[in-house]
């Protein structure tokens, strides 16, 4: 698509230039625009254990969102409101009332940022073969979904999804930035129950990949078949003030991404909970036998949820070491933070790379008395502020000296991200790990370890055992 010549983008720059021609207190704009493709398949299980299609949906659409800002008349402040522009509609109205909401939120002055002096780098942020050929893209993977579910055994595939989607982005500001870039994304869901049906029981999982390389559907399909046959005789885990836990990359990801949030200048600039340059992201002393963690953001990763030529605000977004063996190295600084603090912008913004560790997974599991693997949380929560977590243990297992003991379900994990990292390894084993973000979850893309040990700080509420 050529964006300079759509229509709808078209129109509304046209109208903004009237618009600020009658109104001068508006001094600048930013418009973001998004044109997505999609294919969207639901499938439901057939008698034979295959998957049919009894749905299939064409996405086509266009979604459009401007933000003004209004300088107060001593310059001393500045309003900004941000709305989504339906094109189909006046577009005056609707500038009127993004005009209107700019000029009651009002915050201290700031410039917005420049068109970068040098072209935005190249960034493999989709896959050409979803660009090029969406529908018979989407087509084989139906198919394969669909072979290898008559393939299972003991399990009755219950319902699937898969939605394939191209989305091509702009990002322009009246400063002159003009960014975009083209982005792919898969979203697979499928739902078991033990056969024979029906069962009170089914278990449902999804996942998200960037492109067709890391879309290992084959083996999801096998994961969860193989969790559906151990919820049979799961039991709930034994209490424990002192736990030791096993995690895998979905709860390391989600862990290191709030605490990473901490180094964004916006936490400190909002006088919220925050970490400096220098600072020990572990609170408290250090095991002597754990490991130590080092984090790299990175936007250039090919074919990951956050990798991207520009950021949010279209700086050039730069890689980074922000954490190097338990030590905050530097600050997520945008232009906002930048002038506010008194601070150089620095544009970080991409994936997080974690550090891995040393232990395969079977010398994690045996490396302690007991140790609890978390297969799968019901929902992790991690408080941003404090950065305790909680959640349902959905699925896991028991082990006692290395050796597999119960399979366990229910019960209430708990902890804290800097008190747990004074106590842990990661595993050799590395994996890629996106999320496209929604309502529940921002985007987010990990390449670290799939396994990480804890043992300091965890609790958990379940069964208490006799004395």
């Amino acid at each position: 698509m050529n964006w300079n010549d759509h229509p709808a983008l078209s129109a509304l720059h046209e109208s903004l230039a009237r618009y600020m021609a009658d109104h001068p207190n508006v001094a600048d704009w930013q418009i973001k625009a998004q044109y997505s493709e999609g294919c969207q398949s639901l499938l439901l299980g057939t008698a034979s254990n295959g998957l049919a299609v009894y749905q299939d949906r064409s996405i086509d659409d266009l979604a459009l969102s401007l933000t003004l800002y209004c300088p107060s008349a001593d310059g001393s402040q500045l309003g900004s409101s941000s709305s989504s522009i339906d094109p189909r509609a006046d577009l005056n109205p609707q500038l009127a009332r993004v005009h209107s909401s700019a000029l009651l939120a009002m915050n201290p002055f700031y410039r917005l940022p420049d068109k970068p002096t040098s072209d935005y780098p190249l960034v493999e942020a989709a896959d050409a073969r979803l660009v090029s050929n969406l529908g018979q893209t989407h087509t084989d993977l139906i198919a394969r979904i669909g072979a290898h579910s008559l393939g299972l055994q003991g399990v009755q595939v219950n319902s699937a999804e898969l939605f394939s989607n191209v989305h091509h982005q702009i990002l322009q500001s009246s400063t002159g930035i003009d960014a975009r870039k083209v982005s792919t994304d898969l979203y697979f869901e499928v739902a078991m129950e033990r056969a024979p049906g029906p069962n009170n029981q089914e278990v449902l999982k999804y996942w998200h990949f960037v492109g067709l390389d890391d879309a290992d559907l084959e083996a999801k399909l096998d994961a969860v078949a193989i969790e559906t046959l151990m919820t049979v005789a799961a039991e709930l885990p034994p209490s424990r003030t002192q736990a030791t836990i096993l995690i895998d990359s979905y709860g390391i990801s989600k862990l290191v991404a709030a605490l990473v949030n901490q180094l964004d200048a916006t936490s400190e600039f909002a006088k919220g909970p925050h970490l400096l340059p220098g600072d020990s992201v572990v609170t408290g002393e250090s095991d002597a036998e754990s490991d130590q963690l080092s984090v790299t953001i990175d936007p250039s990763l090919k074919q990951m949820a956050k990798s991207s030529p520009f950021t949010a605000e279209g700086l050039i977004a730069q890689k980074a070491e922000v954490i190097v063996n338990n030590r905050v190295l530097t600050q997520l600084i945008n232009s906002r933070m930048a002038h506010y603090l008194s601070k150089p912008v620095n544009g970080i913004s991409g994936n997080l790379v974690v550090n891995s560790g040393s232990r395969s997974k079977a010398e994690l599991l045996s490396s302690a008395e007991e140790v609890i693997e978390i297969l799968d949380f019901s929902s992790l929560l991690v408080n941003s502020a404090t950065l305790t977590w909680s959640s349902e243990i959905k699925l896991g297992r028991l082990y006692r000296q290395g050796q597999f003991v119960a399979t366990l379900k229910g019960g209430i994990a708990s902890g804290n991200v800097r008190a747990s990292l004074g106590g842990f390894k990661f595993g050799t084993q590395r994996v890629k790990r996106n999320t496209v973000g929604g309502y529940f979850d921002a985007a987010s893309g990990y390449d670290g370890p799939e396994h990480m040990l804890i043992w300091t700080g965890i609790q958990i509420a379940g069964q208490v055992e006799n004395t």
